[in-house]
């Protein structure tokens, strides 16, 4: 009997802990996509009476990913994670929450403390009793103490890099990166022994800084065994954010790892990043090689052709192939792929007025250019290409989502500046003033997050830091914002005549 008796217990604790976790992710679902447990969509009340489906104001789209809020203007989002929700508030002075005052705050805008919340600030969400106990029972577990990766004195990164990258280039960009932080932590090496100022004994809390630590992690191998090796890596060392990195092929093997042990992955020198829909944790310079694909597709539309030839030898680069001919595909363009070894000369391509040609090719491996349109890579061929020296027999364009040739780039100046001043070569500058761009990021971020070293609440930080961008060079008219996992959106299509490009009248490309 005492036996069954023990059965019992230990069945009914298992089936209250798994009914715990199915709540938790069906207020998952609340909170960050807007949906329902039913599967219907939330419904936000906005001025009063006007529905709107809450996919549209989830949670999360005001309180961040984090529940750690946020400002915009004279707006001010107050937190909403366990340690504040559940917990009373001094300023402004209000009870701790439960699930009763939480569902009337939803259903009526009313605090604990009975202040009624703005209606333009706050919308009304008509929810049933058990999707508000899912609803806080998530938040009860949003930004619970410190993610892994630091300590009272440290707090660790990785840059991660594949084994193919260029040595000189791999050199030259962790040059940049333990300059940066043998500078942070020289600067403020006093700080670990500073007490931050307090009225009261109680309220001299110790610093927040920590120093930083970037390990080097690189991936070697076929691409299937990366997961591998970066959880064999965590396991040993856990780091609070991978901070650039640099690879020659796609990335998308680590941005799944990102995503998957939800780790901030901080603007990795890559020209395939392949990203899903719906990631969150890495941040991206621009879609590289996909977004010329996108240039090039746009271009095409407003200057069509019958048929278009994709020419490529490095297998690698079938992303772009496959991108543009998504592209094709959907205007109703007949594609054709031609790949071949890249130890072979570029074989004879046939074409006319009615083909377009695309050489996904560098610049060694264009031995001459067939007849008809061609189409090239700025980044295969060089960010900043001066002159193109090579014979053909119709129109050339330069797919070019970087700064125009020619044209002041203030940021790569200021990073020359302070690479000269540090005896740092600048042997790779798109590469190194990549990374100097994502330490600044990083820095940023370290500092506004306060006392809280959540992983999603650097990324909700960042998510409103638009002045950032100045210091980011090489990419025109980056923007960052909430949602946005790409810097760069847009490019030029330039034509090139006699060798050189033309500029004067570029226009700007922003494909969909």
């Amino acid at each position: 009997m005492r036996t069954l008796l023990y059965a019992a217990v230990l069945l009914g604790s298992t089936v209250n802990a798994l009914a715990q976790t199915m709540d938790v992710d069906a207020g998952l679902r609340i909170y960050r996509d807007g949906i329902l447990p039913s599967g219907a969509p939330l419904t936000a009340l906005v001025g009063g009476d006007v529905p709107i489906e809450g996919t549209q104001f989830s949670c999360e789209s005001c309180h961040g990913r984090s529940g750690m809020g946020a400002s915009e203007g004279a707006y001010v989002v107050p937190p909403i994670a366990a340690q504040f929700l559940f917990a009373e508030s001094p300023q402004p002075k209000r009870p701790a929450y439960d699930k009763e005052s939480l569902a009337r705050l939803l259903r009526e805008g009313v605090t604990p403390s009975g202040r009624v919340l703005s209606e333009e600030l706050m919308p009304r969400y008509p929810m049933a009793d058990s999707d508000v106990a899912a609803l806080a029972d998530y938040l009860a577990t949003l930004s619970v103490g410190n993610s892994p990766g630091l300590d009272e004195k440290v707090i660790r990164f990785a840059t991660v890099v594949t084994e193919d990258v260029n040595p000189g280039e791999r050199e030259a960009v962790l040059t940049v990166l333990n300059k940066f932080a043998e500078e942070i932590n020289r600067q403020t090496r006093l700080e670990s022994e500073r007490w931050d100022r307090g009225y009261t004994p109680e309220s001299r809390l110790p610093t927040v800084f920590r120093e930083w630590v970037i390990d080097e992690w690189v991936l070697s191998g076929s691409p299937d065994t990366w997961n591998k090796q970066l959880e064999s890596f965590y396991q040993q060392q856990p780091v609070f954010a991978m901070l650039g990195g640099l690879g020659a092929g796609s990335w998308r093997p680590v941005s799944d790892f990102c995503e998957q042990r939800e780790i901030p992955c901080l603007f990795p020198g890559t020209d395939l990043p392949l990203a899903r829909d719906g990631d969150f944790y890495t941040l991206y310079f621009s879609r590289g090689l996909a977004l010329e694909a996108d240039l090039i597709a746009a271009h095409l539309a407003a200057q069509p052709v019958k048929r278009v030839v994709q020419v490529y030898c490095d297998p690698q680069l079938a992303i772009a192939v496959t991108a543009l001919r998504q592209s094709l595909a959907q205007a109703g363009t007949k594609e054709e792929t031609i790949a071949y070894d890249c130890r072979e000369p570029l074989p004879p391509l046939a074409a006319n007025d009615d083909t377009a040609t695309v050489l996904w090719l560098r610049n060694e491996q264009l031995t001459g250019l067939p007849a008809g349109r061609i189409y090239l890579s700025s980044t295969l061929l060089g960010s900043e290409p001066s002159a193109l020296a090579l014979p053909s027999q119709g129109p050339v364009f330069l797919a070019h989502p970087f700064r125009l040739p020619g044209t002041i780039d203030p940021a790569i100046r200021r990073f020359e500046l302070w690479a000269k001043t540090r005896g740092i070569d600048v042997t790779a500058p798109r590469q190194q003033g990549q990374a100097f761009f994502a330490c600044l990021v990083l820095k940023h971020a370290l500092k506004h997050m306060g006392r809280f070293f959540v992983r999603d609440y650097m990324l909700d930080i960042l998510d409103h830091a638009q002045n950032l961008v100045v210091y980011l060079s090489y990419y025109p008219r980056p923007t960052l914002g909430p949602g946005q996992r790409f810097l760069s959106k847009g490019g030029y299509v330039l034509p090139v005549t006699d060798g050189r490009l033309e500029t004067v009248d570029a226009k700007w490309l922003l494909p969909n």
